[in-house]
């Protein structure tokens, strides 16, 4: 929770800005922007109790506003030191600031250090001086001075000008604190502000919190609804540990099993049931190839443009040639025509077909009505009521069914049509065959056969163009982000998908022979080039058994299927073994989860990119109450991100120990014996990389080791 104790609202002195004055309605705007959860509001030398009351008021159940003051103070050095009190005495505060600036103004006053403590000494008040690069800063004398009379170190913070000296002044044992000392209110939430690991509920949480009040701490931990979980360094060995929703550390010396306690806390967090993902920086090289394999590619057929051409499949596989009618029975009708009379009175004998053409709407009708019915299904499944009034649901049945029946009609004429004509054609022929029979002649043939054979070798043409057309698609290419890699920018996976090609690879066509594949473009190509020739009907017959025998029954087996690392400008890129893990562990990090597992993340990385990027992203998941879990290394990681809980795991003399605890209280206490506690800062800054810099750059002064 950001926190803002040095606040100001009024231009009070002639030095002042006019952006420092702030209506009630900015106030409550420009809070809930920047998410302050704590404000002191600090003019200097004054105390608007009335201002004060109001905006407190416009924030209530938003932010906690307490009571302060920023005075100019006279001592070896003229320097500012704010006093904050809690709200619940902000009315005996301001009696206090009247008596203090009686006879003044904002402008001409400067107090002395002792009037100011005594007339505060009976009400609960913090004190920040300014201090160092924070100008007018406190002298050291001064500042000792201001020790000595508060005589409580943990009611005494010192404020430098930015983070960066923040760190240094932490390094030399002070307690700190930071706040926006807003200039102007317009830019109120780009100020930089002190960020409370531990959320407090009031003034007095927060001091105890600062003297590392150890039942304070326990009770604001377990706020967080932490759960237990069994952690296993061995087979045999099974440890109790308490993790929360934030970030939660395992650390200490090589070979301790850390590795394997983070792995059965995975295990154990996932078979309860809630969604966890891992990050195992040894396994980085077989996870990456992981992410290359195509077993996960679906076909895309309606991305790539084209039809899986099914109906053309089977069409091919149900085809037969239709061969023209021979001139033999012509002469065979000719020389028994007037071997029975009562056959040459039935005319229907020496009737020929009926000729059908397939009109072009035909196929348009048949597909609309497989379209309608699938749309219908669709429409099944949605609850009308929660869209549509009544009237409408009314409105739109009617025309549905108005729809259906018009095309039901047109496919319906169109079915009439052709099985009529089928019909008249079969009934000639079968009067022909019975009357042959009876009467020892031949009739007439009902067809030459040879628009019949045209035809269907045209019908033959057309269903291996469009089989051919499809293999001839242009590829499809889809790009996920994977990451990205400093002065490489965004790295993609690019999916390529690809009909057929001479250049391809066998393991892009998982489950089919590739070989197979190839022959049987070159049959369909072959039968396009020559579909009337006289044999055609055997390449056909090939080709048929080669899909049967390879299970091939659509355009589906064609597509090829491959995966490719890429710039953003499209350039196949190979990363390193130390870029694979960052991307990996971006990935896993981006995914949404209940639980993060991450082991030595920083593993190949640069110390940089871990505090800049990979540090932010897990205190990004810790202030969405997730879970993560951390074994590392990493002074960057299991310091600066100031877990709730720290793991440490030791092996001295050939024995094995664990200890638990956190940096708020600064203990770490072992599992088998409470007596054996030891500090959670100086563990951390022996065992973990990055000494004294990376652990003393980590937080403000509620969160340093002198709270």
């Amino acid at each position: 929770m950001k926190i803002d104790l040095h606040c100001h609202t009024r231009k009070t002195k002639q030095g002042d800005g006019k952006g420092r004055n702030v209506t009630p309605e900015q106030f409550k705007e420009k809070i809930e922007l920047a998410d302050v959860k704590i404000v002191a509001i600090t003019n200097h030398n004054l105390f608007d109790y009335e201002q004060y009351m109001e905006l407190q008021g416009v924030v209530t159940g938003i932010c906690q506003v307490w009571p302060g003051v920023e005075i100019d103070i006279d001592g070896e050095s003229k320097y500012h030191l704010i006093v904050v009190s809690k709200p619940d005495e902000a009315m005996t505060f301001y009696d206090c600031c009247e008596k203090l600036f009686s006879g003044t103004t904002p402008d001409t006053c400067l107090l002395e250090l002792k009037n100011v403590c005594s007339t505060f000494e009976n009400i609960d008040v913090i004190y920040i001086p300014h201090f160092h690069d924070k100008k007018p800063a406190i002298s050291e004398a001064d500042k000792e001075e201001l020790y000595s009379l508060v005589k409580d170190p943990a009611r005494v913070f010192i404020e430098p000008r930015n983070h960066r000296t923040l760190g240094v002044l932490a390094n030399k044992e002070m307690s700190v604190m930071i706040g926006s000392d807003v200039q102007d209110w317009t830019e109120y939430e780009t100020s930089t502000f002190a960020e409370l690991r531990l959320p407090v509920g009031s003034f007095s949480e927060f001091l105890l919190l600062a003297k590392r009040d150890r039942t304070v701490v326990e009770t604001l931990l377990s706020k967080k609804n932490p759960v237990t979980v069994i952690g296993k360094p061995h087979p045999t060995v099974e440890l109790t540990f308490r993790i929360y929703p934030d970030v939660n550390i395992i650390f200490g010396q090589k070979g301790t099993g850390k590795t394997e306690i983070l792995k059965s806390m995975y295990a154990e967090m996932l078979s309860s049931g809630k969604n966890c993902k891992k990050y195992i920086a040894s396994d980085r090289s077989e996870d990456f190839s992981c992410l290359l394999n195509i077993q996960d590619m679906e076909e895309p057929m309606e991305k790539m443009g084209i039809d899986s051409c099914e109906d053309e499949f089977n069409a091919i596989g149900q085809w037969n040639d239709k061969n023209p009618t021979l001139f033999l029975q012509y002469i065979d009708w000719h020389q028994t025509r007037g071997n029975s009379n009562n056959k040459n009175r039935m005319k229907i004998t020496e009737a020929v077909h009926d000729f059908y053409r397939k009109p072009d709407s035909f196929d348009i009708h048949e597909e609309d009505t497989k379209s309608f019915i699938q749309a219908s299904t669709q429409l099944d499944k949605i609850e009308w009521n929660e869209y549509l009034s009544e009237e409408q649901i009314l409105l739109l049945e009617e025309l549905l069914i108005s729809l259906h029946s018009s095309i039901i009609e047109k496919r319906k004429e169109d079915l009439i049509d052709k099985y009529s004509s089928e019909l008249t054609n079969w009934t000639i022929d079968k009067i022909k065959t019975l009357a042959d029979r009876i009467s020892d002649t031949v009739s007439r043939p009902s067809t030459a056969g040879l628009k019949e054979f045209t035809l269907n070798r045209i019908e033959l043409f057309r269903s291996v163009s469009r089989i051919l057309d499809g293999i001839n698609s242009p590829e499809y290419n889809e790009r996920i982000r994977l990451g990205s890699l400093e002065g490489k920018g965004d790295i993609f996976i690019n999916c390529k998908y690809r009909m057929l090609c001479p250049d391809e690879r066998r393991k892009n066509y998982p489950g089919y022979s590739i070989n197979a594949l190839r022959e049987v473009v070159r049959l369909l190509e072959f039968i396009k080039q020559h579909v009337f020739n006289l044999d055609i009907a055997t390449y056909v017959d090939n080709l048929v058994t080669l899909c049967e025998e390879n299970n091939i029954s659509s355009l589906k087996p064609f597509i090829g299927r491959s995966k490719q690392i890429i710039t953003s400008d499209g350039v196949k890129y190979s990363p390193s073994n130390g870029e694979k893990g960052i991307l990996l562990l971006e990935q896993v990090l981006h995914e949404d989860a209940d639980a993060y597992f991450l082991d030595e993340p920083e593993l190949g990385m640069g110390n940089s990119y871990i505090d800049t990027d990979i540090r932010p992203l897990i205190c990004n998941l810790a202030k969405q109450r997730k879970f993560v879990v951390v074994a590392t290394h990493n002074a960057n990681i299991a310091v600066r991100t100031l877990p709730y809980m720290s793991i440490y795991r030791t092996h001295e003399n050939g024995e094995y120990k664990t200890y638990s605890g956190n940096p708020f209280d600064d203990q770490l206490v072992c599992s088998d014996n409470p007596e054996d506690v030891k500090s959670w800062t100086e563990e951390s800054i022996h065992s973990l990389e990055g000494g004294y810099d990376a652990f003393y750059e980590r937080r403000d002064i509620y969160e340093s080791r002198n709270n």
